[in-house]
């Protein structure tokens, strides 16, 4: 009698306790049920999965998935399908499984919380990436979560070092040559000052907060880097410019694609938390001049520390 393998996919936000356990139960079925259960694991960022969670409820049915789920097991043909509690459930009344014998074989609630934030601080560093946050106000009440944006250093290091370092704010004040005026190095306090619709949103004049100045941490303006990351979808950073090799510091975040942007505009990063704030930027009404109604302020910024765990 042939054996059929159950062959399975675990999609999930990596930083999710929820995922987590679910994890841990197919860890589980790998040693104590090898030759009944196959998976596919595709831990994800948080917009990734909001985009996969999109197209598997489409394709199985909305009916069937919560758009709350933050994992999901499931078959590729749709037979198969739990939210990753139910399928906990599921395999712990089918075998010995339970949860709390890992991480540290206790009942603390928190434990799970606790592996997800390490987990996702592993799987942040394994890119080699750095990464950013932007707490945005709007209209003076501060959005519900931080935006988080991958830096592609390895493909544009010091596009991403410009950005970094004027998230953080470590390089101090400049005094413009031209204008005399002194420039404080750091988006912290500065506006969104422009919303393009089905566009994009735009930041970082660190000038007058209107869109006509900005500086980066290598003078002025500095040179075009890489142009091999395609503007293909919603939240693809990048440097907004005057030009070819007029780069500063104002920087965009699209909405949708925008493939007219390739080769005119150096896309450098991507937003994997917080495009529900993203979304909520560009949904605002607009002036005539395409700045919103309302002010919207970069209250705080920084670098990720990926050292805490």
């Amino acid at each position: 009698m042939v054996n059929m393998k159950l062959r399975l996919i675990l999609a999930g936000r990596i930083d999710d306790d929820n995922y987590q356990k679910t994890f841990e139960c197919t860890e589980f079925l790998k040693n104590d049920r090898p030759l009944e259960y196959e998976f596919n694991i595709l831990a994800m960022f948080p917009v990734q999965w909001e985009a996969h969670l999109d197209k598997i409820r489409e394709r199985f049915g909305i009916e069937r998935l919560s758009s709350a789920a933050t994992c999901v097991v499931y078959s590729e043909d749709g037979e198969h399908l739990w939210c990753g509690n139910d399928f906990v459930d599921h395999i712990c009344g089918i075998t010995n499984f339970k949860l709390f014998d890992y991480p540290d074989d206790s009942e603390d609630p928190a434990a799970y919380k606790n592996q997800a934030k390490i987990r996702y601080n592993q799987f942040l560093r394994q890119t080699g990436h750095a990464f950013c946050y932007l707490w945005i106000a709007i209209d003076g009440q501060r959005a519900s979560e931080k935006v988080v944006v991958e830096l592609f250093t390895d493909l544009c290091p010091r596009t991403c070092d410009n950005f970094r370092h004027l998230c953080i704010g470590d390089m101090g004040e400049v005094k413009d040559t031209t204008s005399g005026d002194v420039i404080k190095l750091h988006y912290k306090d500065t506006p969104f000052f422009r919303i393009v619709k089905d566009g994009w949103i735009q930041a970082g004049d660190l000038v007058n907060g209107k869109g006509n100045g900005g500086y980066s941490v290598y003078g002025a303006v500095f040179p075009d880097e890489c142009f091999s990351i395609g503007h293909d979808g919603e939240g693809i950073l990048g440097m907004a410019n005057n030009g070819k090799n007029t780069n500063a510091s104002q920087f965009y975040i699209t909405v949708g694609r925008n493939s007219w942007m390739d080769k005119q505009y150096v896309a450098f990063g991507r937003v994997i938390e917080g495009i529900s704030v993203i979304r909520q930027i560009h949904n605002l009404k607009t002036r005539p001049n395409q700045r919103p109604q309302v002010d919207v302020v970069i209250e705080d910024c920084g670098e990720i520390d990926l050292t805490k765990f």
